[in-house]
């Protein structure tokens, strides 16, 4: 089971990073629990959906990468490492950490924590980003 959990996790990032969003969704339970940041929660896939599908149309540069998978039975955590540039050019760069429930092979739960607070602030232009290998300095 462990590997199989680790596998579905790899192939969710895999997919995601190249925006086969077909395939992508075959890995996620019809009746999927989400909840992702800026309060985005949905039940079943066709709910979740959008959440994706937003993604390269705000980052069309986007890659995510599992640093760490650490998993305990159907369960996995994965330290992530976010790095992207907005459709404005403003580049982002943040850590998050993804937990998923997998049963049967498939995403039953998936929760998604990130400073979105932070984030946002990004984004807007309202705070820049250090320099890459001065996160955590001064906070």
């Amino acid at each position: 089971m462990k590997d199989d959990v680790r596998e579905t996790v790899e192939v969710y990032f895999r997919l995601v990073n190249e925006e086969k969003f077909d395939r992508f969704f075959e890995l996620f339970d019809s009746s999927v629990e989400f909840h992702g940041p800026f309060n985005f929660r949905a039940r079943g896939l066709e709910n979740v959906k959008p959440f994706y599908l937003r993604v390269p149309t705000y980052y069309p540069e986007h890659l995510d990468t599992p640093e760490e998978i650490l998993v305990c039975g159907n369960r996995a955590a994965v330290l992530i490492d976010f790095k992207g540039r907005t459709k404005e050019g403003t580049a982002v760069a943040f850590k998050a950490t993804d937990w998923f429930r997998i049963e049967g092979g498939k995403i039953k739960s998936l929760n998604i924590f990130l400073d979105s607070h932070t984030l946002a602030k990004v984004v807007s232009g309202k705070r820049r980003q250090k320099a890459e290998g001065q996160e955590g300095q001064g906070q």
